[in-house]
């Protein structure tokens, strides 16, 4: 099974069933901006479990996992289906779908 993040899961299973059925056909856009700031979270929570746990890394090694864990969250939703769109984009989809499916 591939991971995807629990916050768009969340977000997908909040939805009214009419609404999940309806976006295999709409819409199955992200703006990456959205997958960055839900990448971002996750990787502080990832941080701050290993803090709790005695870990310390330099400044230069978060800021490079940080860029690694992005990278590897928008390749996971790309292969589970979601196309990630640049911020200067312009959504095929009607906002209400996007919102939908937005991690945020």
């Amino acid at each position: 099974m591939r991971r995807i993040s629990i916050a768009m899961a969340c977000a997908m299973l909040t939805l009214p069933a009419a609404g999940r059925a309806s976006l295999a056909d709409e819409c199955r856009q992200l703006m990456e901006s959205n997958v960055k700031i839900d990448s971002l979270r996750q990787y502080a929570d990832i941080l701050a479990s290993a803090a709790r746990n005695g870990w310390n890394y330099a400044p230069a090694a978060i800021d490079s996992g940080a860029k690694r864990h992005f990278e590897e969250t928008r390749l996971q939703l790309i292969a589970a289906g979601f196309e990630v769109m640049p911020a200067d984009a312009q959504p095929r989809c009607s906002d209400e779908v996007a919102r939908k499916l937005s991690p945020i």
